[in-house]
């Protein structure tokens, strides 16, 4: 096992409301971004999506799974928001539990671009300052 510690402190928290037809990782993105957060922690969220992609990895097969319907319920939401070496640009990986109309549970990674909110999706983001 690999391991690090990383210290810091907790700064600013989001409340946010993402409306119908918002992208659940890009409105964390665009959150980050326009109010310069380079790092966060997505602590919670909950409401309803049009439909999720999810990533899932089971060994080393990782799979899409695509959760249909008129309002995917999102049940638990976490993750982080850092910045991507690449494009320099603050880069979402957000991870939750949904069930779809027939109460059926998904589990995995949420895909950017392929989870728009049906109604509402209430969640806090907090800043992290790393040192």
């Amino acid at each position: 096992m690999e391991s690090r510690l990383v210290s810091g402190k907790f700064g600013r928290i989001f409340s946010a409301r993402l409306l119908c037809n918002d992208d659940l990782v890009e409105s964390v993105e665009e959150l980050c971004a326009k109010n310069q957060v380079r790092n966060a922690l997505v602590k919670g969220g909950l409401g309803s999506l049009f439909r999720a992609r999810l990533e899932q990895s089971a060994g080393d097969a990782p799979r899409t799974v695509d959760v249909d319907g008129y309002a995917v319920e999102l049940l638990s939401l976490s993750g982080n928001v850092s910045i991507d070496a690449r494009s320099g640009h603050v880069a979402a990986n957000l991870f939750g539990i949904v069930a779809d109309n027939q109460g059926t549970v998904f589990a995995g990674k949420f895909v950017r671009g392929s989870s728009p909110t049906c109604i509402t999706i209430e969640m806090t983001v907090q800043e992290w300052l790393p040192d």
